[in-house]
């Protein structure tokens, strides 16, 4: 059995995996192994983020140019149908605030694992695994070293090679909401809700085979929101357009969403968002279902492992604070992880109460917690501005909690 000995294993090809391998490939000599149990051909909803983006990449010394030209769209405006029949818009052009961008996520993701490997790294796709922790004890004095024994090892299975074993000193999990080895491993899992979306992805005119051409549109983003929960639209690339129901697991369950029939009735009691999408066709049979709970894990207990991204903290879409916080958690725990390791010291310029403590992963959790309630009350403003169905079960359980 082929055996592949590494520093760091980062379960999770998403942008928080990605930014943490490019983070510790960028800022040490650590070995990294980025696994993936996806063959990435699910469709990734763009994102539409603000160009402080741009800021967060830097420090992992990417610019807007080492990305396809198509990768940032500029957003022009939001269209918000909240808490009156009215809209609220906000264009671009008369904004004080910074430019705001769509994500093409899939050319976004590719390019950061092209860079991963273009620094080093090893990403393997189609790979599934079992993690347990090494029986190898380590002495005080090899503790820390380049050679030290593994304190994880993970049995690989891939469709087109033999099994394998990796055997790694530092697990990073970015496995997303599911944060599966963080609650395996003995992770809590504090809960708010039970937020799914059940959306569709479009093609509009334009896009067939039939080699009409038509003007894009602009790329604006459209909420609306109604008695059962919310809707989202947005454009994406390639005149491709997506349509997302946002509600509690059991209306979800209760209205039958996962069904073409009945998600299209209820696209069709909506106001403006259908007419977005009148004119579309529908990319699949049936809609799919992810979760969008609003949570965060608590690992500081387990050694040598450390949750980023959604797995760490997961937040409501509404609140648009997912890739900036699953770029910025990664880099945070990357640095932890290299002072674990005892890769690097301190830089001069570097708060050492941050990195050299030996509570920095507790200071890190901490952290997580205390960003994760202050983001409980920003939800809670923002679901208190729709008072229009105070009494349906969606809207009580936000507004009231």
């Amino acid at each position: 059995m082929m055996v592949v000995n590494t520093d760091v294993v980062i379960v999770g090809a998403g942008p928080a995996g990605a930014c943490a391998a490019l983070s510790l490939l960028t800022y040490s000599t650590l070995k990294v192994v980025v696994l993936e149990q996806s063959d990435f051909s699910q469709p990734r909803v763009g994102e539409h983020v603000s160009d402080s983006l741009f800021s967060l990449l830097a420090y992992l010394k990417l610019t807007k140019a080492d990305f396809p030209a198509h990768c940032f769209m500029p957003c022009y405006g939001d269209t918000a149908y909240w808490g009156s029949d009215l809209p609220r818009v906000r264009h671009a052009i008369f904004s004080s605030e910074n430019t705001s961008v769509q994500l093409d996520r899939e050319a976004f993701d590719f390019t950061l694992l092209e860079q991963i490997v273009a620094r080093g790294g090893s990403v393997y796709p189609r790979t599934h695994f079992s993690l347990t922790k090494s029986s190898v004890t380590k002495s005080a004095a090899t503790k820390g070293a380049a050679d030290a024994a593994a304190n994880w090892i993970l049995q690989c299975t891939h469709p087109e090679q033999s099994p394998f074993q990796i055997n790694a000193r530092y697990v990073i999990d970015a496995s997303g909401r599911s944060s599966s080895w963080s609650r395996q491993l003995g992770g809590e899992l504090h809960k708010l809700d039970q937020l799914m979306g059940a959306g569709r992805f479009f093609s509009l005119p334009g896009t067939s085979l039939t080699g009409t051409s038509q003007p894009e549109r602009p790329q604006q983003q459209i909420i609306e929101s109604c008695e059962h929960g919310w809707w989202y639209g947005a454009l994406l690339p390639n005149q491709h357009y997506v349509a997302t129901f946002f509600s509690d697991a059991d209306i979800i369950s209760k209205l039958r969403l996962n069904q073409h029939q009945h998600w299209q009735q209820l696209l069709q009691q909506t106001t403006h968002l259908k007419h977005a999408v009148a004119d579309a066709q529908a990319m699949s049979a049936h809609p799919w279902v992810r979760n969008a709970a609003s949570q965060y894990s608590d690992v500081s207990q387990i050694e040598h492992f450390i949750a980023i991204g959604d797995a760490a903290c997961a937040f409501d879409p509404i609140s648009s604070m997912g890739l900036g916080f699953a770029i910025s958690s990664a880099c945070h725990a990357a640095r932890l992880v290299i002072n674990e390791l005892a890769q690097v010291p301190t830089p001069p310029d570097r708060d050492s109460a941050s990195t050299n403590n030996p509570a920095a992963k507790q200071l890190y959790q901490h952290d997580l917690h205390q960003h994760f309630s202050g983001y409980q009350t920003l939800r809670q403003s923002f679901y208190r501005a729709e008072a229009r169905w105070s009494n349906a079960p969606f809207w009580q359980r936000r507004q009231l909690g």
